[in-house]
């Protein structure tokens, strides 16, 4: 997200809470990272801090360490 391109992401509204949803197959540090920028992208643009959370069966310890610090809720079963 350096240079323009276009950005997909799931949002559910509810109660006025905006929550940003990404569904990956795996996940790894480098995906929290840029779900991160994608949610802060999406406050600039809206003025409203979503709630952001990531499900996926296989995320590696230093994802979900960076997941955590970034805010990140990660859900990895059902």
């Amino acid at each position: 997200m350096g240079i323009p391109s276009q950005v997909e992401v799931d949002v559910a509204i509810r109660d006025g809470t905006h929550i940003l949803i990404e569904i990956k197959a795996s996940a790894s540090s480098g995906d929290a990272l840029e779900f991160s920028r994608v949610g802060k992208l999406y406050e600039t643009i809206t003025g409203i801090k979503p709630r952001l959370i990531l499900v996926t069966p296989f995320i590696d310890d230093r994802g979900l360490e960076a997941a955590r610090k970034l805010g990140i809720e990660v859900y990895t079963s059902v």
